[in-house]
């Protein structure tokens, strides 16, 4: 007699063979879809070629049977909502995001190719391999005629720049979840992400008085040294034994060699692991950048932590070891990881909702120039998704 766990083991393996085999058979679909996205330039204040990728990735939705709203937004790029219902009570959250960090122009730069199985492309590993992941996953399952939760889709306009706009929906929307899967791309071919680090950005400017640097009763006061000096004292505050790290990596100030520097300017990036840190480095930041230490200098700080970190939790573990069993039946390992870069699957986890990041594909050098993720991930970890869907159903 064959034991109930080792009977479902066997189906559930079986039917990820099938799964795969469909994907494999739409691989070549798949890559004419993600250079359909890759070729619109949608960086996050290039509103027209968000909204151009949203209207590709909702009609994708339609006919797929969910509902899809466009939420709108004037000045940023709008956002995608869509919902479906399914089988069971509990509700699946897939979580993407329509813009990238690229500036208007670089597609044409860069356009999209495939060259060593390798795809190269403004974008291509985040986020819009993962986006192509999410809507190949729930193709193979509905082709093959399996049940899925009610699920919601939500794909932010305004990620890269905070996901300020995107927010407020996020977490109505996990609020009203049991899981969520977000389509970040992934740092190896077998990692799933569990933790991110938090993220703050503020904003410093710094007036001094200008006046020539020989001028016999000058009076200058030079922005620029003051920021030199606030730079030392915020990087000071880097602890990587603890989880922080703060960065100053975008500065100007001044107008002229011979002339003291009547103004300056920093972006400061600061980051932290545990979320019982956002509070204390918050005030440690606003109290170093915001008081002056030359006399005559005043300063305009303004900012805050953004993104609480992504931490694991009980929820969060429970649907990795669903997603554990899905890649043993694929014929793959699953290697739980602490991705870098924020997410909005952080807003996600800190309202305790289970979480599993990085889903989409094998990327390597994201946000840089030669931006690519591994063709040969593509098929599998889509499967992985597609499993994961499935098995949740039966949960749902």
């Amino acid at each position: 007699m064959v034991s109930g766990n080792l009977r479902d083991s066997r189906e559930r393996g079986g039917g990820m063979q099938k799964i795969r085999k469909y994907l494999k058979a739409n691989e070549k679909e798949m890559l004419l879809l993600l250079e359909r996205l890759v070729s619109v330039d949608s960086g996050s204040f290039h509103k027209d070629g968000i909204d151009d990728c949203g209207r590709i990735v909702g009609d994708e939705l339609k006919t797929l049977d969910f509902d899809v709203e466009v939420v709108v937004e004037k000045e940023y790029g709008n956002h995608i909502m869509a919902r479906r219902a399914g089988t069971g009570e509990r509700r699946l959250f897939l979580l993407a995001h329509l813009d990238t960090v690229f500036p208007l122009g670089a597609v044409a730069k860069r356009p999209f190719r495939v060259e060593d199985n390798f795809a190269y492309g403004p974008g291509v590993g985040d986020i819009k391999g993962g986006i192509v992941q999410m809507l190949y996953a729930l193709k193979a399952l509905r082709a093959l005629g399996r049940d899925t939760p009610p699920i919601y889709v939500f794909l932010t306009g305004d990620e890269e720049i905070g996901s300020v706009k995107g927010r407020p929906y996020i977490e109505d929307l996990a609020t009203k979840s049991s899981w969520v899967l977000v389509m970040e791309p992934a740092s190896a071919h077998d990692s799933i992400g569990i933790r991110r680090w938090g993220l703050g950005a503020f904003y410093l400017t710094i007036y001094g008085k200008a006046a020539h640097v020989l001028k016999p009763d000058s009076d200058g006061i030079n922005a620029c040294r003051e920021l030199a000096l606030k730079i030392l004292a915020l990087e000071s505050l880097t602890d990587t034994h603890r989880g922080i790290r703060v960065s100053v990596n975008l500065v100007k100030g001044g107008r002229s060699r011979q002339v003291t520097a009547s103004e300056a300017y920093a972006d400061i990036d600061v980051r932290v692991r545990d979320s019982v840190l956002m509070e204390q480095i918050q005030t440690q930041v606003e109290k170093l950048a915001g008081t002056p230490i030359l006399p005559g200098i005043r300063v305009e700080l303004r900012g805050a932590m953004t993104r609480p970190p992504l931490e694991p939790n009980s929820a969060s573990d429970a649907l990795l070891r669903i997603a554990s069993e899905v890649a043993a039946d694929i014929g793959i390992n699953v290697i739980p990881i602490e991705e870098y870069g924020g997410s909005d699957g952080c807003f996600t986890a800190a309202l305790g909702v289970a979480t599993l990041d990085g889903m989409g594909p094998h990327c390597y050098d994201m946000c840089g120039d030669d931006e690519r993720i591994d063709v040969r991930s593509l098929v599998p970890r889509t499967a992985l998704i597609a499993g994961i869907i499935a098995q949740l159903a039966k949960q749902s």
